[in-house]
């Protein structure tokens, strides 16, 4: 190709929690010595995986190991685990999203609610849900794993022969999120255009208050915790992926919506400082809330302090003071506080900190501060309609349009205000600029600044140097944000998205070919398959 890079559009045209897999029994000798815990598979429902579930990847990080980094694991448990109690870290749900799916299932405005969150809509503690939740399962090919246990089990050989990972990070606006949300079964059993498998490692980290407090700003703890979780979980696998059959140098990493934020995070942690623990990344509609400033991390340090001494009717001032309540007490604190965010927000998330995230991903790109030279290719996709879950059906006019932009950009100049509401999105809703009401055009504004520049960004970055950059658009109708996650892991005609709507199969046939290939190969279309420049519809396969 003339083109010293390529950027292949791959454009879905046709027409959300998923619990995991059931599994049946399995063979005593399907067993991994992890010498700090020794783990049995189960055998997945399609048969052809092992299932090794609630891997312990960092130690517990309750009293005093809250809002701080985590730690490998230090304890010994040599029982036999067969990963029967599945655990995940404490959730929350913000209010607005009840308005959100109506809006995402065609209700019309008139017929919409927003209602106000109210403390007896927090629901009882999920009996899998607990402070030490840092676990992580790891689905291996039992063909893959039988070959592997007539090898010496050594990261060299592994290697040699290894299977290539793909490492799963849930999302959920960084407030919610679990290992076994998403059922791989139906991933997992896609050959590639090589006819190669792949290990599945999907990880839990912690979110909301548990895991994006910003604690680092009085001293006390550690801010972005929850990433933290996600880049320990990726040196676990570095360091024991060999004993499952897989090769450490061949780890891509995906994520969706937050999971695809976390990615981003990822691909920029430390300013490129230190090497990254994996080669390729997936990131589907990448979002997070760009929040930079110290003030602001301090506004929402002192929101959580007075909402606690509220709800607790203790003096809550500090850290420490937080670390001091039960973990009944702090579910709820995370649960109101993430139950009550403005409409479009979850409250906690990434923070710029010093040190992991030194400054916002897209600054630490366009500063060429990242892992340029250690990424191999990135596949990148976004929706057709992703704003419109994020931005309330309610906006009336141009004020109500600039308060809810400053809402997703708390650092956005009043200067930098201006110029979006009247240069970039001007208040013209005659239909010339794809918008004809005030929520379509806050819409349009939240896709492009939370989701599509962030791809946008990395491609521009990276293409020159790499080469290796796909990215698709889903449009299939809806096309709302976190649709494609049926998609991607699709599992037969029973699967829905979250609206409930039936998948179209055979885009989902493709979206997860293109994963697979690209998972095993580097390349969404197969290595056999010369990459492509563009192809407006499926099933076409992509080629010049």
């Amino acid at each position: 190709m003339a083109m010293g890079w390529y950027c292949t559009t791959l454009t879905l045209l046709a027409g959300a929690g998923l619990a995991h897999s059931a599994a049946l029994s399995a063979p005593a000798t399907q067993i991994v010595d992890l010498d700090y815990a020794i783990h049995q598979g189960t055998l997945g429902s399609s048969g052809s995986y092992y299932n090794f579930s609630n891997i312990r990847y960092g130690e517990t990080t309750t009293g005093a190991d809250r809002f701080r980094a985590p730690k490998l694991p230090t304890s010994v448990d040599r029982r036999l685990n067969r990963g029967q109690n599945f655990t995940r870290c404490p959730q929350a749900h913000p209010a607005w999203l009840t308005t959100g799916y109506e809006v995402a299932i065609g209700e019309p405005t008139s017929a919409l609610t927003h209602p106000a969150f109210n403390i007896s809509q927090v629901p009882p503690v999920n009996p899998e849900e607990s402070e030490d939740c840092l676990f992580l399962d790891v689905l291996v090919p039992t063909e893959a794993f039988s070959r592997r246990s007539s090898r010496r089990r050594t990261a060299t050989v592994e290697a040699a022969s290894g299977l290539p990972v793909l490492v799963w990070i849930d999302g959920g606006g960084f407030s919610a999120g679990y290992k076994h949300e998403m059922n791989a079964t139906g991933l997992m059993t896609r050959k590639s255009g090589a006819g190669e498998d792949f290990i599945f490692v999907a990880m839990n980290y912690r979110v909301g208050l548990f895991g994006f407090l910003p604690a680092q700003l009085n001293g006390e703890g550690d801010s972005n915790a929850g990433l933290l979780d996600q880049r320990l979980a990726l040196q676990w696998v570095q360091q024991y992926i060999h004993l499952f059959g897989g090769d450490s140098s061949r780890v891509t990493i995906m994520g969706e919506s937050a999971g695809g934020g976390s990615v981003l995070h990822q691909i920029t942690a430390y300013g490129g400082s230190r090497p990254i623990p994996f080669q390729k990344a997936i990131l589907q509609s990448p979002g997070f809330q760009p929040n930079g400033s110290p003030g602001f991390q301090q506004s929402i340090l002192e929101q959580t302090f007075s909402v606690a001494s509220s709800l607790t009717n203790k003096s809550i001032r500090s850290i420490s003071d937080l670390r001091s309540l039960t973990f009944e007490e702090l579910h709820l604190l995370n649960s109101v506080i993430v139950g009550g965010s403005p409409y479009g927000i979850y409250t906690y998330g990434p923070v710029v900190d010093g040190s992991f995230a030194p400054d916002l991903p897209s600054r630490l790109i366009a500063q060429n501060r990242f892992a340029a030279a250690s990424l191999q290719g990135l596949l990148m996709g976004t929706n057709h309609r992703e704003g419109i879950l994020f931005d309330s059906p309610f906006l009336a006019n141009d004020s109500d349009y600039r308060a809810n932009i400053r809402q997703f950009f708390p650092n956005m100049t009043q200067a930098d205000l201006n110029y979006a509401a009247t240069a970039l999105y001007p208040n013209d809703l005659s239909g010339k600029y794809n918008y004809t009401t005030q929520p379509e055009r806050a819409a349009i504004t939240t896709a492009e600044g939370c989701f599509l520049c962030n791809t946008r960004w990395l491609a521009q970055a990276l293409g020159p140097k790499t080469g290796k950059i796909w990215k698709y658009l889903f449009a299939v109708p809806p096309a709302i944000h976190a649709d494609d996650l049926a998609y991607s892991f699709y599992n037969g005609p029973e699967t829905k998205t979250w609206e409930e709507l039936p998948v179209v199969e055979e885009v989902a046939n493709v979206l997860q070919q293109y994963i697979v290939n690209f998972v095993v190969t580097g390349d969404p279309n197969g290595a056999a398959k010369e990459p492509g420049v563009m192809r407006k519809a499926l099933p076409t396969p992509l080629g010049r």
